[in-house]
């Protein structure tokens, strides 16, 4: 067998090996029937789809939870309602920098795609977040910090109910902060009966600095606080 004839075998089996691989790559998308972001659009409303993606961005509303996920082809929102949260399995590693996939229905919201899951059970936790926020003293904290992450460590000075949540005072040695807590997370903060004026905690919030109240913090997600311990000052109840 002369060299010219092994290496066109050598080329054919190459050629053989690299269609397997890409027969099984579309076959393992078919499997998990998994929809590219880009090719969800608003057209799509009311459509059942599967997404996967790694989330950018979190917050808040009043009845529920917004993940901004990312796959590389487009953006999309992850909406899941607060009582479906509650079932989400292993939400307390959801963050910026989680890998999420969900199964829910397409919808349009002031021209927004957002996938909303029927209950929490449709959102799985493929990867966790990896929590390298950077730590900020509280009195270093100004306005130039808006819509910066910030993470701070302090104890509560002050704790004010008011109509959508409660508002924390929180300080260290350098200052202290405002820290607002909507009720939504409010009421599902890990250890939140250990929650009392004294308590040392761990926050991670977003500065918003606005004109008519100042620089405060606001919390996304309910584990982005955590009561580092046990002291207990003066009793707190969010009723």
């Amino acid at each position: 067998m002369d060299v010219s004839h092994v290496t066109r075998l050598i080329a054919a089996a190459a050629l053989c090996v690299a269609a397997n691989l890409a027969q099984g790559a579309v076959a393992r998308a078919e499997t998990t029937g998994v929809t590219p972001l880009a090719q969800i659009s608003a057209a799509d409303e009311g459509r059942r789809v599967t997404v996967q993606g790694t989330v950018v961005g979190d917050d808040n509303f009043s009845a529920g939870f917004r993940l901004h996920i990312n796959d590389s082809t487009a953006q999309v929102t992850l909406l899941v309602w607060m009582e479906d949260w509650d079932h989400v399995r292993d939400n307390y590693h959801i963050n910026v920098g989680a890998v999420v996939s969900a199964t829910g229905t397409v919808d349009v919201y002031n021209g927004r795609i957002e996938v909303v899951p029927q209950n929490g059970t449709d959102v799985q936790v493929v990867k966790w977040a990896r929590r390298n926020w950077r730590r900020y003293d509280l009195g270093a904290i100004t306005g130039n910090d808006h819509n910066a992450v910030v993470w701070v460590e302090g104890k509560v000075m002050d704790i004010q109910p008011f109509s959508r949540g409660t508002t924390l005072l929180v300080a260290d040695g350098t200052g202290a902060q405002r820290v607002t807590l909507f009720d939504v997370v409010a009421r599902r903060i890990p250890q939140q009966e250990k929650l009392w004026i004294g308590q040392s905690v761990s926050i991670v919030g977003r500065v918003r600095a606005k004109r008519r109240v100042g620089v405060e913090i606001v919390v996304a997600l309910p584990h982005d606080v955590f009561v580092k311990d046990k002291t207990r000052l003066a009793s707190f109840v969010m009723e």
